[in-house]
């Protein structure tokens, strides 16, 4: 989460303001880091609201947070965005100004920090829009077109599997037949089509009804096939029964 979050926490220090008003407000918020008493900070918190001057004065409020109590992991791993503060006094002054500027966060507490956390990848990418953080912006959203390019990889890749597994399971009773065949010695029996659709069959388990009527020399039907096979399981049955 450190290496992530410092390079953004950089990046936010190198962005400059493009009104003397956001500014001042960045710098309050950086003074925070240099306050010892609680109550101080709490002060500073509170009073952040009376000093917006236009509406970048609120991003500009976030970014100071977040550079003071923030961390973000890194979006190619997972989304979560959270503030950690050492009093709950602070963590409550900064979520009521949040709230009143319509940007909600989830409150908690972990090992005596109050936090507030957002794990939306939405949320995430708005809170980055809000405070300036663009190259943070467009490495989530890079990250979701990733993730979603891998999804559909996998998707289509269970979606292969699956049908190879139903062609398998399709072709198993035919291959069984042909093995019984040659088992009972009815193989040389046969007419040269079957024998040809047989060793076939045998030589290309996952093949498709449609691929095996291509792999005949010359190639016959779909239907052909299921006839072929069908006649070929009916003598391997006859055998057997005799």
């Amino acid at each position: 989460m450190s290496s992530y979050s410092a390079e953004t926490k950089k990046y936010l220090l190198e962005t400059k303001d493009k009104k003397k008003c956001c500014g001042r407000m960045f710098s309050d918020m950086l003074s925070l880091s240099q306050q010892t008493d609680s109550r101080d900070r709490c002060r500073i918190i509170e009073a952040a609201p009376a000093h917006f001057k236009c509406a970048g004065c609120f991003g500009a409020f976030l970014r100071g947070l977040f550079v003071v109590y923030g961390s973000v992991t890194d979006p190619s791993r997972r989304y979560h965005l959270e503030l950690s503060f050492p009093t709950e006094g602070e963590r409550d002054a900064a979520h009521i100004i949040m709230r009143e500027n319509g940007f909600e966060m989830t409150c908690a507490a972990r090992c005596a920090r109050f936090l507030l956390y957002v794990k939306s990848s939405s949320k995430i990418e708005d809170f980055f829009a809000l405070i300036g953080a663009n190259k943070s912006v467009f490495d989530l959203m890079n990250s979701k077109i990733v993730k979603e390019l891998n999804s559909q990889t996998n998707r289509l890749l269970n979606c292969d599997m699956a049908n190879i597994r139903k062609t398998l399971q399709s072709a198993q009773p035919y291959i069984d037949a042909v093995n019984e065949l040659k088992c009972t010695g009815g193989i040389i029996r046969l007419p040269a089509e079957l024998k040809e659709t047989a060793a076939l069959r045998v030589k290309y388990p996952q093949a498709s009804m449609a691929d095996l009527a291509l792999l005949h020399d010359p190639p016959i039907s779909k239907s052909g096939v299921k006839h072929r096979l069908d006649k070929i399981m009916d003598i391997a049955a006859g055998f057997k029964a005799e």
